[in-house]
C-alpha cells in the first residue's frame, strides 16, 4: 500500500505546474521577464549576460499564446509614465537624433539618446482617442547588448 501511495504522489507531482522558483532552481537565471506595470499593460525585459536590461517592450498585456488579433492600444500618457519609470531622462543622456516614419494610420517615432534608443508605435486614425499607443521599445546602447 505504501508503494502505491508513493507512486500516486510521484505521479501527481509530475502533473502539477512548476512555480517560478522551481524553474529558477532547475534552470538558473532567466534572460527574459514580463511584468504587469499597469492594468492591461505589460513590460517585457530582455537581459544581457551581466543580468542588466538590454531591451524593454511596453505593450498591451496579452496571453503568451494568443490569436493573431490586434491588441488594444494604450494611452500615450500611461506609456510616457512607464518610460519615465524604467528609463528616466537622466539615464537616457542627451538626445542625439529623431526619426519619424508614417504609413497610413501608423506612425513610428524613434528618439536616439546617448545611452538608449526609444521607439514608440502609434495608430493615429482616431486622433481624439487617448488610446493610440501600440508599443514602445527601449534599447540600451551598451556593448554587451549589441547583436553579435
Amino acid at each position: 500500500m505504501r508503494v502505491a501511495g508513493c507512486l500516486f504522489l510521484a505521479a501527481a507531482s509530475a502533473v502539477l505546474p512548476q512555480s517560478s522558483q522551481d524553474l529558477h532552481n532547475r534552470f538558473g537565471e532567466s534572460d527574459l521577464e514580463r511584468f504587469m506595470v499597469r492594468p492591461g499593460i505589460s513590460l517585457t525585459v530582455e537581459y544581457a549576460s551581466d543580468h542588466m536590461a538590454c531591451r524593454l517592450l511596453i505593450e498591451s498585456h496579452q496571453a503568451l499564446f494568443h490569436a493573431e488579433e490586434n491588441s488594444p492600444p494604450m494611452s500615450s500618457e500611461a506609456v510616457t509614465e512607464i518610460l519615465e519609470e524604467v528609463v528616466p531622462t537622466h539615464i537616457r543622456g542627451k538626445q542625439t537624433g529623431r526619426r519619424i516614419t508614417a504609413s497610413g494610420c501608423n506612425e513610428f517615432q524613434t528618439i536616439d539618446y546617448e545611452n538608449a534608443s526609444i521607439t514608440r508605435s502609434t495608430h493615429n486614425c482616431l486622433p481624439s482617442k487617448p488610446e493610440r499607443e501600440i508599443r514602445a521599445t527601449i534599447t540600451f546602447k551598451r556593448d554587451i547588448c549589441q547583436p553579435k
